[in-house]
């Protein structure tokens, strides 16, 4: 390990033990959606900093304990649609003004029985010092796939890109869709303002997130549908020949 991931590993092991919260889905699980689909909205949320999303834009990566994450559940392919809106009265202690942004993964941090993934874990550090390159900041990366660890030594846990959406005219509000196959995801949402990161204040901003499932059509509808408009078809042309 050379001086400089040294220093990046001092300075994550420095941060405040409120800031030191791993990552976990209490209270952000949306569920598992079947064909038939589904809205849920998840509200009394807020994010540490206004942001957390845009600093792992960064070659350093950003600190995954700036931003909130989510999961769901899908068993058949679909398209879902989730967005969030800054809510400050999310929490006795939130604030307005969250200039949200978040990234969609395929994957999971680990939940229980095994203990949570942070950027301070020995094999998280490990593996940002094998990475080469500038000190890391933390192992968030927000448009790229990314790896995180616990203290238990278990494999790391891997987080696959799919998709991202970001508040560009600063609305307050964030929303996205994305075609996505049968499995587990994470959504890691936080603040896009790159700059707020020098108020050393690092306000709790309120957040209220939303996902919609489509509903996927039984493949017996879908064939009776298809049936249906084949015989108007049929007696369309039967009456243009008469």
């Amino acid at each position: 390990m050379n001086t400089a991931s040294i220093l990046a590993v001092a300075a994550l092991l420095a941060l405040p033990a409120a800031a030191q919260a791993h990552i976990g889905y209490a209270g952000r699980d949306f569920g598992a959606f079947d064909a038939s689909g589904g809205v849920v909205t998840i509200a009394g949320q807020a994010v540490s900093g206004n942001y957390g999303w845009a600093d792992g834009l960064d070659a350093d990566f950003g600190d995954s304990h700036k931003l909130r994450a989510f999961r769901f559940t899908l068993t058949r392919d679909t398209t879902v649609t989730f967005s969030v809106t800054a809510n400050a009265g999310a929490t006795a202690t939130s604030v307005g003004g969250l200039i949200p942004a978040f990234s969609i993964y395929t994957g999971l941090a680990h939940v229980a029985p095994f203990a949570p993934d942070h950027d301070g874990a020995a094999s998280t550090l490990a593996h940002l010092a094998s990475l080469g390159g500038v000190p890391k900041e933390g192992a968030f990366r927000a448009l790229d796939d990314w790896s995180i660890g616990n203290d238990s030594g278990d494999p790391l846990s891997v987080l696959a890109y799919r998709g991202h959406a970001a508040d560009t005219d600063l609305d307050g509000f964030a929303s996205g869709s994305f075609a996505l196959g049968a499995g587990d995801y994470s959504i890691f949402v936080g603040g896009g303002h790159y700059i707020a990161q020098l108020d050393a204040t690092s306000a709790s901003y309120g957040l209220r997130a939303s996902l919609a499932v489509a509903a996927v059509p039984e493949p017996g509808s879908v064939a009776l549908m298809l049936s249906g408009l084949g015989l108007v078809g049929v007696a369309a042309r039967r009456r243009c020949a008469h």
